[in-house]
């Protein structure tokens, strides 16, 4: 799925709404948009963060992103 924000003339607006529609495309107002997916990191990506708490590949355990960054 893709989300687009399009600009329409106000006097277009109801034909491009239709086409939109007949189309199986939702249409949402962005101002009352909100996001509520939730995601959760793959396999890799917590097998990734286990490792980088645990100092596996680095000089010591990744304590807090501040302490890491001044480490890189």
């Amino acid at each position: 799925m893709e989300t687009l924000v399009i600009n329409i003339p106000e006097k277009k607006s109801a034909l491009v709404k239709q086409l939109l529609k007949e189309l199986g495309v939702k249409i949402s107002d962005p101002s009352q948009s909100v996001d509520t997916t939730v995601q959760h990191p793959n396999k890799k990506t917590i097998k990734t963060i286990e490792d980088a708490r645990k100092g596996l590949g680095l000089n010591e355990p990744i304590k807090d992103v501040h302490s890491f960054i001044k480490s890189l």
